[in-house]
């Protein structure tokens, strides 16, 4: 594409023809002339070398030569420079003095035109300077005419983009060169660049994947973790508000909340097993627990402690997107998982639930009663929406126990030691914690014997779902959005062991002293690798259900953790 600059240079060009061939000059004035105008020239050209070597590294200049070459035009200069050397010399040999004449007038405008590139060039000497230049560059790359949606339908696809390519590749050259400042530069490439509202999709993708390489920087590369966090933090911001303006922003935000949680239990495994420092983990676990706090307050309607009108109302829109949201922010152990429910009971059903998690309230048994309740049953406009959404009663049960399977599946191995550097508000070693998690869904009882059970978890294992149920609304919603987190989503059929469990826990007792026979029952009757597997899998991410000789007894030991809910509550009615 030609730009002004070169038409304004080849209008002069051409210009200076009508002026070399009306006023030709002798020899000697030409020589004379060129003499002083190739001494500026070459001064201009050293200048910018000089510039170029000093300022200019690889964190400041990822794409290519090409992107600053274009900002300072660099080729146009040398360009003309070189016609001007050419008519000159051949002028001069030729004894053609319009020929002489009209290089000498080419170096003049050669070296106006290097006056233009200088003060471009110095431009980009400081810091601020390059990195508009590169944002730009960057930018321009996740909009390309006409391709905007060949790469928005899936983030991966962006890698390879050349411009992308490169910007990645620097970030991870940079990290590994343990450069700080050149990192905080990169990423404030990204999170200032103006992205215009039909590559937001790509934007999301691209920061997601610089998150991800961030977090390795600190965990793995040895980068002050103080930085990376610090960086990541920025990148959080920046994504934030990207999804605000997506059409849809369940998938994004649920891909960020699972990868926050996957995350903070990396830090903690890597912590243990000495492959990472405990201050890298400790501030990686601490950037994740606020962070998944922050986006529970995007969602939630209605948030505690609401500093002003802007943090009220909830950045997703119906009752399928925030089903979405919800089954990937309670996967991965994360933070915050049980307190997720409350805004979502309270978009479902446009009533706030009032009860306590800690005392055993269960959400999803009050959210049961106020949709299909005979006696409970509200009729709000978002409970008659929310009813519409999921259908028969039937579809409500079997879809909360389906996504109860992928918390249950991806808890963190409680047989590892949890660092007292590591704890942090609900990311803590606590039993009670746990049990408060695994009993937000085991709370939900749609069956009480085990004739019932086994029967619920056939139809689980059987049961195809039709096109317009809710999960295959939300697996249709994050078909459209796949974005490159490390972390990708296991269908619940492909985790047996957890769907085992998941219909177990809610047979198991709640209290002390309620019979586990059916329980017991229930387990007993399933065949011996579906309860072995389910066994070891209760042994570890439960912390009673350490391994014995029994399986039935690992599990029900395991979900005894039930029963630490509400304890202090219990004890003060007794008192």
């Amino acid at each position: 594409m030609v730009r002004p600059r070169q038409l304004s240079l080849l209008a002069g060009a051409l210009l200076l023809v009508g002026l070399a061939v009306l006023h030709p000059r002798k020899p000697d004035d030409i020589v004379d002339a060129t003499q002083f105008s190739i001494a500026f020239f070459a001064t201009l050209l050293t200048g910018e070398a000089v510039i170029f070597a000093i300022t200019f590294s690889a964190a400041s200049s990822w794409p290519s030569l090409k992107a600053i070459d274009n900002h300072i035009a660099f080729r146009e200069w040398v360009l003309v420079g070189w016609f001007a050397a050419l008519f000159t010399a051949c002028g001069l040999l030729g004894g053609i003095e319009e020929a002489a004449t009209y290089g000498a007038l080419l170096f003049i405008l050669a070296n106006v035109f290097g006056v233009f590139s200088f003060v471009r060039l110095f431009g980009l000497a400081n810091i601020g300077g390059r990195n508009r230049l590169l944002r730009d560059t960057l930018t321009a790359s996740l909009t390309p005419a006409g391709r905007q949606q060949e790469l928005g339908a899936s983030g991966r696809q962006l890698q390879d983009d050349p411009t992308v390519a490169a910007y990645l590749s620097t970030v991870n050259l940079t990290a590994g060169t343990n450069d700080p400042s050149g990192l905080r530069n990169l990423v404030h490439q990204l999170t200032d660049a103006r992205i215009p509202p039909a590559a937001t999709r790509n934007a999301v993708a691209l920061h997601l994947d610089v998150l991800h390489k961030l977090s390795r920087a600190g965990l793995v590369s040895g980068v002050d973790p103080v930085v990376t966090t610090t960086c990541a933090e920025e990148i959080v911001g920046s994504l934030v508000t990207h999804i605000r303006r997506l059409d849809e922003p369940a998938p994004a935000l649920g891909a960020l909340s699972r990868y926050l949680a996957w995350l903070a239990g990396a830090a903690h495994l890597m912590s243990v097993r000495g492959i990472a420092s405990t201050r890298a983990a400790r501030e990686i676990v601490a950037f994740s627990t606020d962070s998944r706090l922050r986006i529970l307050r995007l969602v939630d309607p209605d948030p505690r402690s609401a500093t002003g009108p802007e943090e009220l109302g909830s950045i997703l829109t119906g009752p399928v997107p925030h089903l979405a949201w919800l089954a990937d922010f309670t996967e991965f152990h994360g933070a915050h998982q049980a307190s997720a429910f409350y805004g979502v009971h309270e978009y479902l059903t446009g009533t706030k639930f009032m009860g306590n998690y800690w005392d055993g309230d269960s959400v999803l048994t009050r959210l049961r009663d106020a949709l299909y309740s005979p006696t409970g049953r509200l009729r709000t406009h978002e409970a008659e929406t929310t009813r519409q959404v999921f259908g028969p009663v039937e579809e409500y049960d079997r879809f909360w126990t389906l996504v109860s399977v992928g918390a249950l599946a991806t808890l963190r191995d409680t047989r590892h030691p949890h660092p007292p550097e590591l704890i942090r508000p609900e990311f803590t070693p606590d039993t009670q914690l746990l049990g408060a998690y695994v009993r937000s869904f085991a709370s939900h009882r749609w069956f009480s014997t085990a004739d019932e059970a086994r029967e619920a978890l056939l139809l689980l294992i059987s049961h195809t779902e039709p096109p317009g149920s809710v999960l295959s609304r939300i697996r249709k919603l994050q078909r459209r959005a796949d974005y490159p987190v490390p972390v990708p989503r296991i269908p619940p059929h492909r985790r047996p062991a957890a769907l085992v469990l998941a219909v177990a826990c809610r047979l198991a007792p709640l209290a002390p002293g309620e019979p586990d026979a059916e329980l017991r029952a229930f387990l007993t009757g399933l065949p011996p690798a579906a309860l072995t597997a389910t066994a070891k899998l209760a042994a570890r991410v439960l912390p009673s259900g350490s391994a014995t000789t029994n399986p039935v007894d690992t599990v029900v030991g395991g979900l005894s953790v039930l029963q630490l809910v509400g304890a202090h509550t219990r004890e003060e009615q007794q008192q």
